[in-house]
């Protein structure tokens, strides 16, 4: 589990040999390529780089234009389940991915774009004959020959369209012409204006300034109105049939080929990928060099597929940051099943860098224990983990990560729900059908009764119930702040920075173990800051455990005085180191030279400001666990209501009202368990600065690809 430890390889061959090298590139489970800065590329691969990205640039033009989707969507999964579209290509040598791609994907592509070529022309055609139209419908009405008023020898003739209101104005700004208008609409006249031809340069400055139109009909078309008309209309509806004919003929054509489309277009993203990655082969002229990283416990298979060449080995270690290649290892993530699931939530904020601990399998004990604080509740635990199971059987890639997640919350939620005997806001006893299981002492009588009833009155959240659980909340902060700063411990000493661990790391981990029992002091003296270091009365270390423990609090109990005073030495302590760990390197000479007051004043105000206030804000940010656990028992409350209307109606608002509350709360849920974990708990351990490993495009390990998979008839 954790961050797998990787080797860097270089392997060295012939150029002649590069296409058979990408073949078992191909074949290898996992290797991510790194290339060198070099302007100098392979000629096969560039080439082969060119010619597929042609391809992919073609075939993703005739996806966009189609609107196909290449990946289904969550709605039509969750509706019709999940289908392994993927063709398996059988390959003898590298060469063969190109010559797929052209001998089979190019008739295709041809076809569809010859189509959607022919599509696109009669959809111009047709947006001109309706623009047309759109002018000439004005003066269908009209029997004027154009092209006759516009061969007079005396006179210029101009017909225009203009606003109605214009005419007059219009009008009377030509004093020696012929003028004639004609209304069309409320809005726009047609005019008619001749002049002499020497005033013909008057009427277009003058028309101009009113914003009319010249009316004209394309030389193509009969210059009468009415026969234009007539004729664009046929034409039109001959085209809207023809479209309509060809839109046909091209959904059937992607029925037909869709699979196809899709496998083509990721096998050109592999090629095109692949060669991307590799065509930085260095600058030797007869010998190419392929770099890259790979598991080091896949080293022995790496031999296997590469022992005609020379291949080049060099571990890197995770802890020494002075290794050159450290820096550029990427991050393979390796998890248990169970716990890969939540890898997206470590994902939101980055890989870990190399030698960092993976706190996914952390997350996968803490995530769904918030989540199921928060949304306590039986009847929505059980729907929570039924959705998440639903997910699961629909098998689709994408949606199993989530699928699990759903399905372990929801067990939680179920049992914070049994905790506080609850399911859908009522009580539980009352909706178990089996008498014998809902007699059960802790279903009848729970064991934190948080919502209080009573004849007669509206349901409340319990006063005590709810203090119970934020204690339970603030010691479930302390726990998981102390696990944090304990990892930040671990990393330091892993990474062997043993000034930073000595001068920060623990004196913050001592500041907050003191401020976490000063705080205990101060709530033993119910806020009395007078007392803190006077009361002799016990302060339970932890005060859990006298709501569940009782017996065990005689044992974990010391003097309030006493415990402050020690909270507040380890406090002080924590402080004082800091404040004078950075001077102390710089005069030994193991830190670079800087002023040692501002270093002291940094520290100080580091040091006493924020990681004491900040430890408060942490701690207290996980007070949400038990106020959106009251938020959700509250809106149940609401919800219930609905049960005192009428049968018909009662039902159904009952049934509506807990999904909306599932979901609302189910998202809300999400995003605040997300922000303990990014904001609260890896601030104090977790970098997330690391680079992903990206497994070769034609890995059988590449999971990107959904619709293509290779296969290699023989081996070498």
């Amino acid at each position: 589990m954790g961050v797998s430890k990787v080797t860097k390889v270089s392997v060295i061959l012939p150029r002649s040999h590069v296409p058979n090298a990408m073949k078992q590139l191909s074949k290898f489970d996992y290797f991510h390529a790194a290339q060198p800065d070099s302007s100098t590329y392979d000629e096969l691969l560039a080439d082969y780089s060119k010619r597929s990205f042609k391809f992919y640039v073609r075939i993703s033009d005739i996806i966009k234009e189609l609107e196909l989707n290449l990946n289904p969507g969550v709605m039509d999964v969750l509706k019709s389940g999940y289908k392994d579209s993927s063709q398996t290509i059988d390959l003898e040598s590298w060469p063969d991915l190109m010559n797929k791609l052209e001998e089979n994907a190019s008739s295709i592509v041809d076809t569809f774009e010859n189509k959607l070529k022919e599509l696109h022309s009669l959809e111009d055609e047709i947006s001109t004959n309706e623009a047309n139209l759109e002018a000439i419908k004005l003066l269908s009405n009209y029997s004027i020959d154009l092209d006759k008023i516009t061969k007079y020898n005396l006179f210029s003739v101009n017909l225009s369209i203009c606003n109605t209101k214009d005419v007059p104005e219009i009008e009377r700004s030509f004093n020696n012409a012929i003028f004639t208008s004609s209304s069309l609409s409320s809005e726009k006249s047609l005019i008619l204006v001749a002049v002499q031809k020497s005033d013909s340069d008057n009427i277009d400055k003058v028309l101009r300034l009113y914003e009319s139109e010249t009316f004209s009909i394309p030389e193509d078309l009969p210059q009468n109105p009415t026969e234009a008309n007539n004729l664009i209309q046929k034409s039109l509806k001959e085209q809207l049939n023809n479209i309509q004919s060809l839109k046909s003929e091209i959904n059937s054509l992607c029925k037909q080929n869709e699979s196809d489309i899709f496998s083509y277009f990721e096998l050109s993203k592999t090629l095109y990928d692949s060669c991307e990655l590799i065509k930085r082969t260095g600058e030797l002229k007869y010998f190419a060099v392929i770099n890259g990283f790979i598991p080091t416990n896949l080293k022995s298979s790496f031999d296997n597929l590469f022992t005609s060449w020379i291949v080049i080995y060099e571990d890197v270690d995770k802890y020494d940051h002075h290794d050159s290649n450290h820096k550029d290892a990427p991050i393979l993530m390796n998890n248990l099943p169970i716990t890969k699931s939540f890898k997206s939530v470590t994902l939101n904020q980055g890989s870990p860098s190399y030698g960092e601990f993976d706190p996914t399998s952390l997350i996968a004990l803490s995530f769904p224990i918030f989540y199921g604080m928060m949304f306590g509740d039986v009847g929505h635990g059980l729907v929570l983990l039924l959705f998440g199971l639903f997910l699961l059987y629909r098998k689709a890639p994408f949606l199993k990560s989530w699928g699990q997640m759903f399905s372990i919350s929801g067990i939680v939620a179920i049992f914070f729900g049994v905790l506080i005997g609850e399911a859908f806001g009522i009580e539980l006893h009352k909706v178990i059908p089996v008498a014998s299981i809902a007699h059960l002492d802790f279903i009848e009588h729970p064991i934190i009764h948080f919502i209080h009833r009573s004849e007669g009155h509206l349901a409340s959240i319990e006063i005590s119930a709810l203090r119970t659980f934020l204690k339970i909340s603030v010691l479930m902060g302390i726990v998981h702040l102390t696990a944090g700063n304990l990892l930040s411990i671990y990393n330091t000493i892993k990474n062997r920075e043993y000034d930073e661990l000595a001068i920060e790391t623990i004196p913050v981990f001592v500041m907050f173990v003191g401020f976490v029992f000063l705080m205990f002091s101060f709530i033993g003296t119910e806020f009395k800051i007078d007392q803190l270091f006077t009361s002799q009365r016990e302060a339970p270390l932890f005060f859990i455990t006298e709501r569940f423990l009782p017996g065990l609090t005689t044992y974990l109990t010391i003097p309030i005085a006493t415990l402050s005073l020690y909270s507040t030495a380890a406090l002080l302590a924590g402080l004082f180191v800091m404040v004078i760990g950075k001077p102390i390197l710089i005069i030994t000479g193991r830190a670079p030279k800087e002023s040692i007051a501002m270093s002291m004043l940094v520290h100080l105000i580091d040091g006493g400001i924020e990681k004491i206030a900040g430890s408060l804000s942490n701690i207290l940010s996980y007070t949400r666990l038990a106020v959106l656990l009251t938020v959700h028992s509250s809106l149940l409350i609401v919800v219930n209501l609905a049960l005192d209307l009428p049968l018909f109606a009662a039902i159904p608002m009952f049934i509506l009202l807990n999904l909306i509350v599932i979901l609302l709360e189910g998202m809300i849920v999400y995003i605040q368990n997300l922000r303990l974990h990014l904001y609260e708990w890896f601030s104090k351990f977790y970098s997330g600065s690391g680079s992903e490993f990206k497994v070769f495009p034609g890995s059988p390990n590449n999971l990107t690809n959904s619709h293509v998979k290779l296969r290699w008839k023989h081996a070498n």
